[in-house]
């Protein structure tokens, strides 16, 4: 294909603002991530809290308790899963750096796109 081609194929799969959509929907993405990487540890938690509460257990950071669950113990398991909550001292800043990056990046791109000229 030539490049006049190329420019005509572009044109009609791109519509007027679809660049910013994309861009918006990028950003968006990325901040999903990392706010789901920032809480991941809260979210073991909270499913080890309702699976012992679920299942009448006893569920604490000082140790493991028995938990029955479909006849086999999974008391570890949930002690595992529920002290994994204390990642959140790790992830926690790490996400608030992430989050401020992405947030300089977001304005360094927008203040460089309102200043590139459009050819409209």
């Amino acid at each position: 294909m030539t490049e006049a081609h190329v420019e005509m194929v572009t044109a009609m799969i791109d519509f007027p603002g679809g660049s910013r959509h994309r861009l918006a929907w990028r950003y968006g993405l990325a901040l999903v991530a990392i706010t789901f990487f920032a809480f991941l540890p809260l979210l073991s938690l909270f499913a080890a809290s309702l699976v012992a509460s679920a299942n009448s257990c006893t569920l604490d950071e000082g140790n493991p308790h028995p938990c029955l669950i479909l006849g086999s113990d999974a008391g570890q398991t949930l002690y595992n899963m529920a002290v994994g909550g204390w990642l959140m001292i790790f992830t926690l800043p790490i996400g608030a750096g992430l989050f401020v990056l992405w947030l300089l990046v977001l304005v360094v791109h927008s203040w460089r796109r309102r200043k590139r000229p459009s050819f409209d």
